[in-house]
């Protein structure tokens, strides 16, 4: 099956794109990350998110090292809620292979409230999830009303 993604944003360490397809933001983390460049893709992702009415997040962080310690309150309690505000209801997260990374990732996903996550280890498995889960309804345009003039 021919994807159809759309690179809006790339990085070594950072890249987020949209799935035309299903609709979709797919952020994907690499490497080895420290509280200021994980604070960075978040707010590219966020700014995103705010202009682009995706109501599901494909996020894999299988080849991520680290970083998530330090902004991993953050990310739960303020930064989540703010993305579900964006209108994401829906998040598949696939956690890192690293260990320490996994842990402090599911940390971050076990003290969520919002949006609704689901994790996974293998990305086809978020994948196929994800494009089960609705999209948003979009906003039914308004009539044009007719000029008094």
């Amino acid at each position: 099956m021919y994807r159809m993604t759309k690179t809006i944003y790339a990085s070594l360490f950072f890249t987020l794109s949209y799935d035309e397809l299903f609709q979709w933001l797919q952020a994907e983390w690499q490497g080895t990350h420290n509280a200021e460049s994980s604070l960075e893709s978040c707010a590219i992702l966020m700014r995103h998110a705010q202009t682009m009415s995706c109501s599901r997040l494909l996020c894999d962080s299988s080849l991520a090292y680290d970083g998530w310690d330090e902004i991993g309150q953050w990310v739960s309690t303020d930064y989540l809620p703010q993305l579900a505000e964006t209108g994401i209801t829906h998040i598949a997260w696939v956690v890192a292979r690293d260990w320490a990374a996994s842990g402090a990732l599911l940390d971050i996903i076990q003290n969520s409230t919002v949006p609704y996550i689901s994790v996974f280890t293998e990305g086809l498995d978020a994948y196929d999830w994800l494009a089960r889960q609705p999209l948003k309804p979009r906003e039914p345009e308004q009539p044009m009303l007719p000029s008094m003039t």
